[in-house]
């Protein structure tokens, strides 16, 4: 396809809404890359980090990229830090003053972190090289610093620049886009693209947003046999050999696929907002309800839907037995457990 009009052309002129829905999610699983940079950068937020601040400091620099910066700036975390932070800082303190080999050192660890989640090595390597890259321009951007009257020219320090990681990663690994068709992104990126895309192309489409192995996002479409799931980030992951998803599972699978299914192929999956409206209680595999569903997605798609409608749908939508008070009460302990194990997110 030469640009986004040409796809949604091409679609229109398909009269399946199904098939429809196919060419089109079957054109990007073929063309999109996942951005797996910003998975290792975001991986810093899911370890026990819970605060940082927004003050600067400064400190005797340990990565120096020029050799001759005596001081750098770096900010600290308030309370918490992850693995995978501390891991990086003291692959610094352990090459100080030797900027090559730290970049070195640092080089085969993200290797081994991505190649722990990831089999594909040409991937892990691109990867790799784009996180170095961001790195390394943070590590050479320059703050001037008056001390005392004097005024200096510091380099940021890695620390700083692993939490400005954690805190702007989306700055530093944008989505990608050519004349129109997202090439590159993760999942929030592809479900705020392939909504209005499908929409375009006549598919009732929305946004989804709950958990995988932790955060995430995909679409849901109504189709011509009811509410479908389309997750374009789970089939991108089979089709690069990310590690851990069932064998027998394939892209087509995840690509286009009926809800029940879907809770069936991942028992971690749940469904927390729809359209960007927190549901007062969490869908999740032993809740779903198929019609209770479909009330719920014909509410949202015809009516203007209210926090009280969520909550007298979902109500009636949960399994006989199943309170929504001892839904949330196990979302929140399903929540610490995840906390205290510290899992990857896939976003």
């Amino acid at each position: 396809m030469e640009n986004i009009d040409e796809l949604i052309s091409k679609a229109n002129q398909i009269q399946s809404a199904d098939e429809r829905t196919r060419f089109i999610m079957n054109y990007f699983l073929e063309n999109v890359r996942y951005n797996y940079a910003y998975l290792f950068a975001k991986g810093y937020a899911q370890g026990t980090i819970s605060g940082v601040s927004n003050n600067f400091g400064i400190a005797m620099n340990k990565t120096q990229t020029d050799g001759d910066e005596e001081f750098s700036l770096t900010r600290s975390v308030i309370q918490g830090e992850s693995r995978i932070f501390n891991d990086i800082l003291q692959i610094r303190d352990q090459n100080s003053g030797d900027y090559s080999k730290f970049i070195s050192e640092l080089r085969a660890y993200i290797t081994r972190e991505l190649s722990s989640h990831l089999g594909n090595e040409d991937i892990v390597s691109q990867s790799v090289e784009t996180v170095i890259q961001k790195i390394e321009e943070g590590l050479r951007g320059k703050k001037k610093v008056n001390i005392k009257g004097n005024v200096y020219d510091m380099n940021y320090d890695i620390s700083k620049v692993l939490i400005d990681f954690l805190l702007e990663a989306k700055k530093y690994f944008p989505p990608e886009f050519e004349n129109g068709l997202i090439t590159n992104g993760v999942c929030e990126d592809y479900t705020d693209y392939l909504v209005p895309i499908l929409r375009r192309s006549g598919i009732e489409a929305h946004s989804i947003e709950g958990t995988s192995e932790l955060g995430h996002a995909w679409v849901i479409v109504n189709s011509e046999d009811g509410y479908k799931s389309v997750d374009l980030t789970r089939a991108v992951f089979i089709r690069d050999g990310f590690l851990g998803i069932p064998a027998e599972q394939t892209s087509q699978d995840w690509l286009y696929t009926d809800l029940r299914r879907m809770f069936e192929m991942q028992g971690t999956r749940t469904i927390t907002k729809i359209n960007n409206i927190a549901l007062p209680s969490t869908i999740t595999p032993d809740n779903f309800d198929e019609q209770g569903f479909t009330d719920l997605m014909e509410q949202i798609a015809h009516e203007n839907v209210t926090d009280n409608t969520f909550k007298q749908i979902l109500e009636q939508s949960l399994r006989d037995g199943i309170s929504r008070e001892e839904c949330q009460n196990a979302n929140a302990n399903e929540k610490n457990t995840i906390d205290k194990e510290g899992q990857k997110d896939e976003h």
